[in-house]
């Protein structure tokens, strides 16, 4: 069986059940997150040929997963392994000279190159699948936030990785679907309905990001 690991924060974790000694319980395992309709869709339409693990993390950055990347990463031996990463961090930025942002930046972008160099030397031929971090937050957290995307898409150009790209989807998605809100009594945010708090999604975004991996992946499934 082919192994597809799904790491990141939060937004991958979806409330999964994290204690090693609670894996007899497979209806808790993938969380609620995008990953539980990717799991739902490959095993529907593949019988037996995959096995699917989350090993997100709220709250996780480059730095926090480097901690636990043996355990939650090399140990599961991913023959395909999935990055949803970059969101968190923004708070180390505040207050920062532009010098010392521009160091951060560094950091994240070494950060991640490391954690997928190691998984590269226990395998050679894994194959990757690098997520664009997303969000509909303010002028000042996207200024960092579209650092960090351009710096995953280098990296996925550079690895020779599957690349998601979420952001214009995203923005694209809240403003043709506004006035079909507007018509059906949505009566907050139009954006909100996708992501309730400008980071995490809700039900419906989840979803969104779950055909997205799909279709991106199919030529490597």
């Amino acid at each position: 069986m082919t192994r597809i690991l799904f790491q990141g924060d939060s937004i991958t974790d979806g409330g999964r059940l994290k204690p090693a000694e609670s894996r007899w319980d497979l209806n808790h395992q993938i969380g609620h997150s995008y990953v539980f309709p990717i799991v739902a869709e490959l095993g529907r339409k593949y019988p037996g040929k995959y096995t699917c693990i989350n090993r997100g993390l709220s709250a996780d950055t480059v730095e926090t997963i480097a901690d636990r990347w043996q355990s939650d990463t090399l140990d599961e031996h991913p023959d395909i392994l999935s990055m949803l990463l970059g969101i968190n961090g923004g708070r180390a930025f505040e207050g920062k000279t532009p010098e010392e942002a521009e160091m951060l930046l560094q950091d994240f972008d070494r950060g991640y190159r490391a954690l997928l160099d190691r998984a590269l030397e226990q395998n050679p031929e894994l194959k990757l699948i690098l997520m664009e971090p997303f969000s509909t937050l303010g002028e000042d957290f996207m200024a960092v936030l579209s650092r960090k995307q351009a710096i995953v898409r280098e990296i996925a150009r550079e690895y020779g990785a599957i690349f998601i790209p979420t952001q214009k989807r995203l923005e694209e998605l809240v403003r043709a679907t506004a006035p079909i809100l507007a018509v059906n009594g949505w009566e907050g945010d139009p954006a909100a309905y996708w992501l309730w708090d400008g980071v995490h999604p809700t039900e419906a975004f989840h979803g969104y990001l779950a055909e997205l991996w799909l279709a991106a992946a199919e030529p490597i499934l």
